[in-house]
């Protein structure tokens, strides 16, 4: 059964474009302030991340999952057509110069053989996208969105259970768990590098 997760959070840091944009693509950095995250590795030779998740299954036992990711970056503004589509999502561009930097986690489907850290192991896909815009007053507003795909097999007596209910039910309990990761990992951006927590706002679990 695939089960699926999906996060969305934006953030204002008192940095600068150039100092947020050092800071998102420091790629390890940034998700060892995931708690779920138990262990990332970069596969320099194949130009791709290794990520290693610690969850649980709806009863609770532990479940091991592993993700491939492919990082790239990009500058962008409100004039080209992905700008545009980002504008539209954006509250008050007034504050905003229309400049930024994209940097988007996607998923691989051709990803290498790896040793199983756990009996309960599965491949799921993520996929990130982080914008950074730069503000007038020197400062970068942060959109951060997420989406999590994992598919695991079912345990008794789950498998007695409608699968669409249980799958309603996996998956709101995905993205509680991601909330509560984009929360821990933007307090520690907020510690790392000086947030202002009055303009912080996380929304987990909207589709």
């Amino acid at each position: 059964m695939e089960v699926v997760g999906k996060s969305k959070a934006h953030v204002v840091l008192d940095s600068c474009l150039h100092e947020s944009v050092l800071y998102f693509s420091d790629h390890t950095k940034l998700m060892n302030c995931n708690p779920y995250c138990s262990n990332v590795k970069h596969l320099i030779e194949l130009d791709m991340f290794q990520w290693v998740f610690q969850v649980a299954d709806p009863r609770n036992n532990p479940i091991t999952a592993v993700f491939f990711v492919r990082q790239v970056e990009e500058a962008f503004s409100f004039e080209d057509s992905y700008g545009q589509q980002l504008a539209a999502r954006v509250k008050d561009m007034a504050h905003l110069n229309g400049n930024g930097k994209r940097i988007r986690m996607e998923a691989v489907h051709d990803y290498p053989q790896f040793d199983a850290v756990a009996p309960h192991t599965f491949v799921g896909k993520a996929s990130s996208e982080i914008c950074l815009l730069h503000q007038h007053d020197g400062r970068t507003s942060v959109y951060f969105d997420t989406n999590i795909a994992l598919d695991f097999d079912l345990s008794f007596p789950l498998n007695l259970m409608p699968e669409g209910i249980l799958k309603f039910m996996s998956e709101a309990v995905m993205s509680q768990i991601m909330q509560q990761a984009t929360e821990s990992m933007l307090c520690q951006v907020q510690s790392d590098i000086c947030c202002t927590a009055a303009e912080l706002a996380v929304e987990g679990g909207k589709k």
